[in-house]
């Protein structure tokens, strides 16, 4: 009987830590400074970047995704243009600067910064401070992939 009650004390002091740990997690994610106020994702914008990026001859797809004043746009190139990478993306970063100031853009090329990007694009976006500040760090992590 002793065993029972000792085994029904310790699962319950676990349970009740882990519900302490979750509601700490949380706290710190709506208190984060990058998250406050919510991160705001704008689709027309990314939308705009992809199609001015992909009339750039050479370009075969670009996907862009910008979350508050930070963009990243990548590229996909291929065959003989791939010599030409480095020209292509500064013609496309000039494009963009011009059309979007006050933004922070950034070019890439890098095939896995793209596959990323592209995944980040497709997640469905809501405005729940939670959801909105992870994807905005997901971004800042593609970000430190860069090329």
């Amino acid at each position: 009987m002793l065993r029972f009650v000792i085994l029904i004390l310790c699962s319950l002091l676990v349970c009740g830590g882990c519900g302490q740990q979750a509601k700490t997690e949380t706290k710190a994610a709506s208190q984060d400074p990058q998250c406050v106020p919510t991160p705001v994702r704008n689709f027309q914008t990314e939308q705009k970047a992809k199609s001015l990026s992909e009339r750039v001859g050479g370009i075969d797809q670009a996907v862009a995704v910008h979350i508050d004043k930070q963009m990243i746009v990548a590229l996909q190139v291929s065959n003989f243009n791939r010599l030409r990478l480095k020209p292509l993306k500064k013609q496309v970063s000039q494009q963009l600067k011009s059309a979007f100031p006050g933004n922070e853009i950034r070019v890439t090329t890098d095939s896995k910064m793209y596959n990323e990007l592209e995944k980040l694009s497709k997640k469905p976006w809501t405005n729940e401070q939670e959801s909105a500040c992870k994807q905005k760090k997901k971004l800042m992590d593609i970000e430190k992939m860069r090329d």
